[in-house]
Order: C-alpha cells, then sequence, then structure tokens
C-alpha cells in the first residue's frame, strides 16, 4: 500500500536565533543572512526579527520571542560582549530557558563563559559555525 496523501511532511529542525543583533542598523539582512545559514545546513530558523511584533511593547515583544523559544529545537546566540563586558542581559535569559527545557545551545562570540552558562553551552567562533554545529546536534537527537 502506498503513503497516503495525508501524511505529515516531514518538519526541518527549528533553530532560535538569539542575540543582540536585533539592534544592529542592518538587523533585517543579517537575519536573512544567518536565516540563509540555517537553510543551508536544513534548519528552520526562528528570528526574534520578523516585524511582525509591535516593538514599541516589551510585553509583545517578550510573548513573541517566548512563542519561538517555545517552538524552538535548538538556540543559536551571539553571546559577544554587548554595551559593557558581558553578553546581552536579554539574550543570556534565553539560554537559561533554553538550557531549563533542555534545549541544545551553541553559543558565538565569546572567548569564554561564565561558570553559570559553561555547562549549558557549547561555543563556536562564529554564527556560521554555530549554525553548522547545531546542525548536527539536532542530526543526533530522536
Amino acid at each position: 500500500m502506498g503513503r497516503s496523501s495525508m501524511a505529515p511532511m516531514p518538519t526541518r529542525p527549528r533553530v532560535y536565533l538569539a542575540g543582540p543583533d536585533v539592534f544592529r542598523p542592518d538587523a533585517e539582512q543579517h537575519f536573512a543572512m544567518l536565516a540563509a545559514v540555517c537553510e543551508r545546513h536544513g534548519l528552520e530558523a526562528l528570528s526574534p526579527f520578523d516585524g511582525e511584533v509591535d516593538a514599541t511593547s516589551a510585553q509583545a515583544i517578550y510573548d513573541a520571542n517566548m512563542a519561538k523559544l517555545r517552538a524552538a529545537d535548538g538556540v543559536v546566540a551571539n553571546l559577544a560582549p554587548f554595551r559593557g563586558e558581558e553578553p546581552d542581559s536579554g539574550t543570556v535569559f534565553e539560554v537559561g530557558v533554553a538550557a531549563a527545557r533542555g534545549v541544545p545551545v551553541v553559543g558565538y562570540g565569546a572567548q569564554k563563559l561564565a561558570p553559570g552558562l559553561a555547562g549549558a553551552v557549547t561555543l563556536a567562533e562564529s554564527a556560521e559555525e554555530a549554525i553548522r554545529v547545531m546542525a548536527g546536534v539536532l542530526k543526533q537527537r530522536p
């Protein structure tokens, strides 16, 4: 017997792109580039920069990003120092949410991690490498 035409299509693993990159002047283009890298590695990018959220409402931003985090199979996080010597606090929060959910996190932009992040994050040299590493991690999961 053949496959039913009603069988669900396989979905690609979804990766939330965390980081302060939403504040870049070229944020839209930057996230499009990251999404293209995800696509090349068989992943679907979940971007906090999608233009669908009321950017003047902190609650709307929080709700939208939390929904994306809950839908994510993995998180790729820009952990470069932001406005000081530490990563963006919102990004660190998102990494914590992912870790609490048991979702793998690959970070980039940091030379080393604070003790609280070290056990939850695999480090990569660049965003592109982090996405490649995440693709490998997600392919190993059942």
